[in-house]
């Protein structure tokens, strides 16, 4: 960010407490924890504190877009048992997410085990004066998609999903593309593709492991972390996806608009 950014603290908590194991953004949700601001949020960190004994079970953390519920990341919870002078179960993620306006971030519970679900957030804004005209604008722009037709090839054919994420008009930074499974995987991969309105290309492939999911245990999940400022994508441009075997899994991908001022 540039020297001229402002920033506000913003904390959100919900408490889940209802049993629920899907994957697919279905059944009981909690309401927002945190909503993304009018540039966007960064969400710092997520704490994960019980307020009762818990068995082994997964409190799970999704993305919403107004419309769609999307599956981000999952946290295994142990079996702690509180007593009087011995603490209840509680863990604290570096999660660093850049979220988009408007977007908010929820949770649920595998197990019917209060949890406390607590976002520390920074709300970031512009001096509307003062600023220096190299200094750069950023704008979250959080981008969203499931994929579940097998899809083998490598040439930009067969089944690929709409945009997850589309360049601004000077450009977007991908930071971050995190590939969350919605169901038990077999061995495979997750091909991420460029479109430029015409051509679709390959640009990446993640390898998805056979992975097991249950009440206790995390479905597959990977992080593609782009280095240093991001992967700059082209104003109208846009980052699609595709997966080897048809099961479900979300892609979400973190990206920053940038502008400059007038």
């Amino acid at each position: 960010m540039a020297e001229e950014t402002q920033y506000t603290a913003n904390t959100g908590m919900q408490t889940v407490s209802t049993a629920n194991p899907n994957l697919d953004g279905t059944g009981t949700i909690s309401n927002a924890i945190i909503t993304g601001a009018s540039s966007g949020t960064l969400i710092k960190t997520v704490t994960i504190k019980a307020q009762v004994s818990t068995t082994q079970g997964v409190v799970r953390l999704f993305v919403y877009d107004g419309t769609n519920t999307k599956l981000l990341t999952e946290v295994e919870i142990p079996a702690v048992t509180k007593a009087a002078n011995d603490p209840s179960y509680e863990t604290t993620i570096p999660l660093n997410y850049s979220l988009k306006s408007g977007w908010s971030l929820k949770a649920s519970t595998e197990k019917a085990e209060s949890m406390n679900v607590i976002a520390e957030g920074l709300d970031w804004t512009y001096y509307a004066s003062s600023v220096r005209p190299e200094s750069s604008k950023y704008t979250a722009n959080t981008g969203i998609q499931t994929v579940n037709t097998a899809n083998a090839n490598l040439d930009g054919t067969g089944t690929i999903s709409t945009a997850i994420v589309t360049g601004a008009s000077s450009g977007t930074q991908i930071k971050s593309v995190t590939i969350k499974s919605q169901v038990t995987t077999t061995a495979g991969m997750i091909r991420l593709f460029l479109y430029d309105g015409t051509n679709t290309k390959l640009l990446k492939e993640i390898p998805v492991m056979a992975t097991t999911k249950s009440a206790s245990a995390q479905s597959f999940s990977e992080t593609v972390d782009f280095e240093n400022s991001g992967f700059a994508l082209k104003s109208g441009w846009s980052l699609k996806a595709s997966t080897e075997k048809s099961e479900a899994m979300n892609v979400v991908a973190e990206g920053l608009d940038w502008t400059y001022p007038a």
